[in-house]
């Protein structure tokens, strides 16, 4: 679970340094309302973080976050909305701690059956 709780912990960090300077740039009423959900999110990664094993389902939807955000900017790369450097820059780290996601609730699932047994 450890495993599980320093991946949470680092992607809420990590989440938080890219999304509260957004604030600061220009946009629209319609930018910024998605800036607070997006900062919420950080904080259920926060959440799960500090008990992987009570909050796995929870886990579920944070795969899918990542891995619907990989598919749009994927989508908009092939409709040539944006540059291989941009798509690379999000693309990679997003990817990455999908999957980083995805063996957390492998090995969140593996630690609770085996404790169960115990």
């Amino acid at each position: 679970m450890k495993f599980a709780s320093i991946v949470f912990a680092i992607a809420g960090s990590l989440g938080l340094l890219a999304i509260v300077p957004m604030y600061m740039a220009p946009g629209t009423y319609r930018y910024y309302g998605v800036l607070g959900p997006l900062v919420a999110w950080q904080f259920v990664f926060f959440l799960i973080a500090v008990d992987p094993g009570r909050y796995r389902p929870i886990m579920v939807p944070a795969m899918l976050e990542k891995a619907l955000w990989v598919l749009t900017l994927v989508v908009f790369y092939l409709r040539g909305t944006i540059t291989t450097v941009e798509v690379l820059g999000s693309t990679i780290p997003h990817g990455l701690l999908g999957a980083l996601f995805v063996a957390a609730f492998l090995l969140t699932a593996q630690r609770d059956s085996a404790t169960k047994q115990a």
